[in-house]
């Protein structure tokens, strides 16, 4: 089958640009060689997911390139996220320093991004090992288990 983009791991990162870039129009597929998406999200923040920080800002991170931050967060900030939080009716509190956690469990984060992955036509495909990614002539050819 072909794709406009395959993201490799259902992670937070991996989730949050499946459902980006299929809201653009893309065609995309997310592997992962886990049982289920979003391993490491169940058990950060001992189970309640630190899913931003109200004051995260482009000091607070180091690049090569100091105005990459200030690009990247003046498109999605904490508060957008913030904002499809509380869209998708999960409740949350503050804990120290703007850390933001959730009252219930890390799990409602995770079924959110699921979520608006399926609402954007991402394809999820779990229990998937890559075991290579080569150029070619029309694009690239991505070898996995499956």
């Amino acid at each position: 089958m072909d794709y406009d983009v395959i993201i490799i791991g259902a992670g937070a990162a991996g989730m949050m640009a499946a459902a980006v870039a299929g809201r653009g129009g893309a065609r995309v597929l997310v592997l992962d060689h886990a049982k289920s998406a979003g391993d490491k999200i169940r058990i950060s923040g001992g189970g309640r997911c630190n899913f931003t920080n109200m004051y995260a800002g482009p000091e607070n991170f180091i690049s090569q390139n100091p105005h990459f931050c200030k690009s990247a967060l003046s498109r999605f900030g904490p508060w957008d996220f913030v904002e499809m939080v509380d869209r998708h009716g999960i409740k949350w509190h503050e804990k120290t320093l703007g850390q933001l956690f959730c009252d219930n469990s890390a799990k409602d984060i995770i079924a959110m991004l699921l979520s608006e992955m399926g609402s954007a036509g991402a394809t999820l495909q779990l229990n998937t090992k890559v075991s290579g990614v080569s150029r070619n002539d029309s694009g690239f050819t991505l070898c996995a288990n499956d």
